[in-house]
This record gives C-alpha cells, sequence and structure tokens, in this order.
C-alpha cells in the first residue's frame, strides 16, 4: 500500500491527534494535559517533534531530545517517543519517522541516536523493528516516581 505521506514538524493544530496517539503508545492523556506538555516541549530547543501527515491529519509521531553525554563526546539524540496510529501500523509510516528523525539529527551535528523501549511481551514486534533500522539493543533502564517538593522563599 502507498501512501501519500508528508513528514514535518508538529504544530499545535496536530494536539488532537497526538492526544489518541499518546493513548495508543499506552499513554491515555487528555487534551489538557498534552496541551500543557506540547507548551513546555516546543518551548525547548531541545526537543523536536515531527510528524506523519496522511490527508490532514497525523497519524504518527517521533518525539526527539537532544542532549550531551557525561561517557561520551558530541551531541546525541533519543527517540523520545514513536508511535504510529494503529490503523497504519505495518504500511511504512514508523520507518518513514524513523528516517526523518535520522536525518534531523545528522543535520543537527547529532553523532548517535538512541531510544528506549520497554520489555514487555507486546513491545516484541517495535524491537525487531528496531533491530530491523539498525538499532542495536543495550542497557536495561530504570526509574523510581519522585513526590515533587515545592520550595518556598527561593
Amino acid at each position: 500500500m502507498s501512501l501519500d505521506v508528508t513528514i514535518r514538524h508538529s504544530s499545535p493544530d496536530d494536539l488532537p491527534d497526538l492526544v489518541i496517539l499518546m493513548d495508543q503508545l499506552g499513554y491515555p492523556t487528555t487534551y489538557t494535559d498534552m496541551l500543557e506538555r506540547y507548551t513546555y516541549l516546543a518551548s525547548d530547543p531541545s526537543y523536536t517533534t515531527l510528524v506523519a501527515e496522511l490527508n490532514g491529519r497525523a497519524v504518527g509521531m517521533i518525539g526527539l531530545q537532544t542532549f550531551y553525554m557525561y561517557e561520551q563526546n558530541g551531541r546525541h539524540c533519543r527517540i523520545a517517543a514513536l508511535v504510529v496510529h494503529q490503523q497504519y501500523r505495518g504500511t511504512g509510516i514508523g520507518r518513514l519517522l524513523i528516517q526523518a528523525a535520522e536525518h534531523w539529527a545528522s543535520v543537527q551535528g547529532m553523532t548517535t541516536v538512541s531510544l528506549n523501549s520497554g520489555n514487555r511481551p507486546e513491545r516484541k514486534v517495535a524491537h525487531e523493528f528496531y533491530a530491523q533500522m539498525g538499532y542495536t539493543a543495550g542497557s536495561t533502564g530504570f526509574r523510581k516516581r519522585l513526590t515533587t517538593l515545592q520550595h518556598q522563599g527561593e
């Protein structure tokens, strides 16, 4: 199936579609919450969001974060989020998004692109896709939720 997909930088007009995509990625959200996140991310030059547009709708997205590492020289790019609408999975949109992200990162002078993906059985197909795209499995990630403390008088 050949689709007329355009990869472009996201805009606030994409927010309704991003809410749907985040839900399909396994992170249900509301428009209000997505607006808050998007506003912050769009204002931070270390983040970039690309979308796959089809028939005027964002049917896929890839969120990128650029940073410096302690253990390596050079600037690096991390794929923070990647999702294709379930209706269009397997059509090559994910491949287009990764290729566009890699191209963007290369033009920006990045030396590597990395990503994390959950170790859940439902992620097996995604892991196979990443391997097909030339990514190799690396370290295991850990995280911990913190209770935020509000500092007064600073």
